[in-house]
């Protein structure tokens, strides 16, 4: 495994009978559909960035860096819980409508994956702390997705800081992450797996309950998005700083940047 392609699979292993047993899967959902997902949006949605935070300080004049990130808060907990919402509800015609849900299940994992990645990201360029290195990304997005565990990993990686991003993006040292990185990977693959699998056979409930039961459940788990990356950066600043204004200053960017959808189609990785 590589530090630059952490994902790819190996062939010889495959065909090993003294390999490890496969990756976890549930519903459809297998450990490679998830690394994908995480690589595209890594890759995707990394140029968004400062035109996602651009249009919320064009709709905010003014705004602080901590009332902008209250606001990237607020449209993530909406786009996890609509789309949580928009795969609970296809079962809401008792037989079609359940196996409608399960098949959904996998593009909406993908969905709330990109809407993660996004926000972490954002977070992140509020803060200052511009992740140049996509081992960098991946570790962030990683590690505050898988919640306490995650966390509680990066700062042993850091030394014990409490605010471990803010050593990722500018201290903590490339080869050192490749490590770091196939153990979070390990960790996400399991539990995302486990925690989006028993979600999904609750989304397929009908009547509406598979709806309810979507939303909340995606809500949860950006809520400890949320957490995760306030241990990771601390309190934003007071003030903008510099390259973060210029860059996300709403007077620089054309229509297209500002009127331009936050999120891509969502589409399951090949």
């Amino acid at each position: 495994m590589s530090l630059r392609q952490p994902f790819r699979r190996n062939r010889d292993a495959e065909s090993d009978p003294s390999a490890p047993p496969p990756e976890p899967k549930a519903n459809g959902i297998s450990g490679a559909v998830l690394k994908s997902a995480v690589e595209r949006a890594l890759r995707v949605q990394q140029p968004l960035v400062n035109s996602y935070i651009a249009k919320v300080r064009h709709k905010k004049p003014g705004a602080t860096p901590g009332e902008v990130l209250a606001a990237l808060e607020k449209q993530y907990l909406v786009a996890v819980g609509g789309t949580g919402a928009a795969a609970g509800g296809a079962a809401l015609i008792p037989g079609i409508g359940t196996a409608a849900s399960l098949a959904t299940g996998a593009a909406e994992v993908v969905a709330v994956l990109d809407a993660s990645v996004l926000y972490a990201l954002a977070a992140a360029e509020v803060h200052g702390l511009r992740m140049e290195e996509v081992e960098r990304r991946r570790a962030l997005v990683l590690a505050v997705v898988l919640g306490e565990g995650g966390t509680q990993l990066m700062q042993r990686a850091v030394g014990g800081s409490k605010h471990w991003g803010r050593q990722l993006a500018d201290a903590l040292p490339l080869p050192k992450l490749g490590p770091i990185n196939q153990t979070l990977v390990r960790m996400f693959v399991k539990r995302f797996v486990a925690r989006q699998g028993a979600l999904m056979f609750g989304r397929a409930l009908p009547f509406g309950a598979g709806a309810v039961i979507g939303a909340v459940g995606n809500v949860t788990i950006g809520r400890s998005v949320i957490n995760s990356t306030h241990r990771a950066f601390g309190p934003p600043p007071e003030r903008w700083p510099a390259a973060v204004a210029e860059e996300t200053d709403p007077s620089t960017l054309g229509p297209e940047s500002l009127e331009g959808r936050a999120r891509p189609d969502h589409q399951l990785p090949g």
